[in-house]
């Protein structure tokens, strides 16, 4: 299997909002793999669908996805290697994004102790495992610290030719956590200059919609509602563009539906049963 042409194939539906090709490409492409015995090319394949199941709130994919991703590792005998590393980056993330924050974290911190063990400096892998720490961070309500990874991971993309998406991401959950400890001004500071980027390039980063959705955050908090309103339905469109009514879409129906409370309760209602809708059917 040529592993290059058949990622290059799968960056062009993302590239082209194809994501409805996405799944049934992966599928094949690791039956492919499977059926050549090309492990090496089954494991890239395996960390894309670990990446897709966890954007399309299909956690529990996710995660059978990183189970067989560290089987077939540790048939190949690279646990404890740099490629192990970053497979368990992955397995992580897929944990922190199915709520098992403490988990995540504990794998986070291990894959802290490879890179340090191997000499790992490479500044997209560092900046990749202080950004997700930071996100677990959050989840786990320790705003500070989550503030601390991503300060240290900003300086690292930020000296990386080609990197401006990391360091809008970045600066997004950045600006998540400032907005919690009340740093509005922070917050929106940071938020304008990662939409900035996003908008330069359209259609590469899901973490676009994190940014709008944030900026809703802080108009809401700062009193202007109906700037609230037009940040979380310009989120909510790109949301659904992407990966259809995931998780995400919900949590952001629910944070318009709280604008709205007063202003207009009829559609705030509606908002918050779809919400609870789509909730209960992707558990």
């Amino acid at each position: 299997m040529n592993i290059q042409a058949t990622l290059q194939e799968l960056d062009s539906y993302f590239q082209q909002g194809e994501y409805a090709k996405v799944e049934p490409f992966l599928l094949s492409s690791l039956t492919q793999a499977e059926a050549e015995n090309d492990k090496a090319s089954a494991l890239s394949i395996l960390n894309e669908m670990m990446g897709f199941y966890r954007s399309t709130s299909r956690f529990g994919d996710s995660l059978a996805a990183a189970s067989k991703a560290l089987g077939l590792m540790e048939a190949m005998g690279l646990k404890g290697s740099v490629h192990y590393a970053t497979t368990l980056l992955n397995v992580a993330t897929a944990y922190r994004a199915d709520g098992q924050t403490a988990k995540a974290i504990e794998i986070f911190e291990e894959v802290g102790r490879l890179f340090s063990k191997l000499g790992v400096q490479d500044a997209y892998l560092v900046a990749t495992l202080y950004n997700n720490l930071a996100m677990a961070w959050q989840e786990s309500g320790e705003h500070a610290k989550a503030i601390q990874f991503l300060e240290a991971a900003l300086p690292l993309s930020r000296a990386r030719p080609g990197a401006e998406v990391d360091v809008a991401v970045s600066l997004t959950n950045l600006a998540l956590s400032r907005v919690k400890l009340g740093e509005l001004a922070q917050a929106r500071a940071a938020l304008h200059e990662a939409v900035q980027i996003f908008e330069s390039r359209p259609r590469v980063s899901g973490h676009y919609s994190a940014a709008l959705a944030a900026l809703g955050e802080v108009a809401y908090k700062e009193g202007v509602p109906q700037e609230a309103i037009a940040y979380y339905e310009r989120a909510l469109h790109d949301i659904e563009a992407r990966y259809g009514k995931n998780m995400n879409y919900a949590i952001t129906l629910e944070s318009l539906a709280l604008v709205l409370e007063d202003s207009d309760p009829t559609r705030s209602a509606q908002l918050v049963a779809e919400a609870t809708q789509i909730s209960a059917a992707l558990k």
